[in-house]
C-alpha cells in the first residue's frame, strides 16, 4: 500500500541543463520525471506516477491501483570532472488502493485485505554520482520519507496507524548514449535498486501493537527500476 518512489538524483551538472526521465518498476509501476537547473546550483523538480494491476480472472477479486506526484527543490555541486553531489527536499500525495487474500491453509481461511490508503509525504534526499569515463556513471542515494495518512481502511474500518518515518537507499548505474563527451550525450539508460524500511518498526517484537492492516504498510519493500532519460539541452545544443 506504501509504494516508495526512487530517489531522484539527477545527473544535471550545470545552469540551464534539463532532463526527463521515463521508467518501469518490476512490478508494473511507471513513473515520469523531470529536473531543471534555472539558476548554477539549484534544482526544481516533479514527477508523478502510477500503477494499476488487475487479476485477469474474473472470478478474482485481486487488484492494485495507484497514484502519486511529488515535487522537490533542492543543489548540486561538482566534485572535480567526475563527481557530482546534491540534495533535494519537497513533498507529495499519493493514493494507493490494493484488494488481495493471504494465508489460509486446510483447515482455515485465507485473510481478505480491501486497503484504502490516501497519504502526504515529505522527503529529503542526498546523493552522489561517479562519472566512469564518457559511457558509464554510478552512484548512491539516501532518501527519508515521512508519510502521513489522511484516509486508512482495510475493508472501510480506519486503521489505528497515523504515519511512519522510513529510510530509503538507493544503488544505480547508467550509460549515457551518443557521441562526443558525457555531458554532451543526449541519451541516458539507467538501472537501479532500492529498499524502503520504517524506522523503529520490528515485525516481530511488534505484533501485538498493529492489526495486520498496518503491518502491510509498516513492512520493508524493495524495488528495481529501469528507465531512459532524454537530455533536451544536449539536443539543442547539437541542433546549432
Amino acid at each position: 500500500m506504501y509504494q516508495p518512489t526512487q530517489c531522484a538524483a539527477p545527473q544535471i551538472t550545470g545552469p540551464k541543463q534539463g532532463e526527463i526521465t521515463a521508467s518501469s518498476y518490476l512490478n508494473g509501476r511507471y513513473e515520469l520525471s523531470g529536473s531543471y537547473s534555472p539558476l548554477p546550483h539549484l534544482l526544481v523538480r516533479v514527477s508523478t506516477g502510477s500503477l494499476r494491476s488487475d487479476s485477469r480472472d474474473v472470478r478474482d477479486s485481486t487488484y492494485y491501483r495507484g497514484h502519486h506526484y511529488d515535487l522537490g527543490l533542492g543543489t548540486y555541486w561538482r566534485l572535480g570532472s567526475q563527481g557530482v553531489v546534491g540534495g533535494l527536499g519537497g513533498f507529495g500525495q499519493a493514493r494507493n488502493e490494493a484488494s488481495y487474500s493471504r494465508g489460509g491453509f486446510i483447515l482455515s481461511y485465507p485473510t481478505r485485505y480491501e486497503l484504502d490508503a490516501r497519504y502526504n509525504k515529505l522527503f529529503g534526499e542526498v546523493y552522489g554520482i561517479i562519472q566512469g569515463g564518457d559511457v558509464v556513471s554510478f552512484g548512491a542515494a539516501y532518501r527519508i520519507t515521512q508519510v502521513r495518512f489522511t484516509t486508512l481502511t482495510d475493508r472501510a474500518i480506519p486503521l489505528e496507524l497515523s504515519s511512519m518515518t522510513r529510510g530509503e537507499p538507493m544503488l544505480f548505474m547508467r550509460v549515457r548514449l551518443g557521441d562526443g563527451p558525457f555531458e554532451d550525450r543526449p541519451l541516458q539508460l539507467q538501472a537501479a535498486w532500492g529498499t524502503s524500511a520504517t524506522f523503529g518498526y520490528d515485525d516481530k517484537n511488534q505484533q501485538p501493537t498493529y492489526s495486520l492492516g498496518a503491518r502491510e504498510l509498516l513492512q520493508g519493500r524493495g524495488y528495481t527500476t529501469v528507465g531512459i532519460t532524454i537530455f533536451p539541452h544536449c539536443l539543442f545544443h547539437r541542433s546549432q
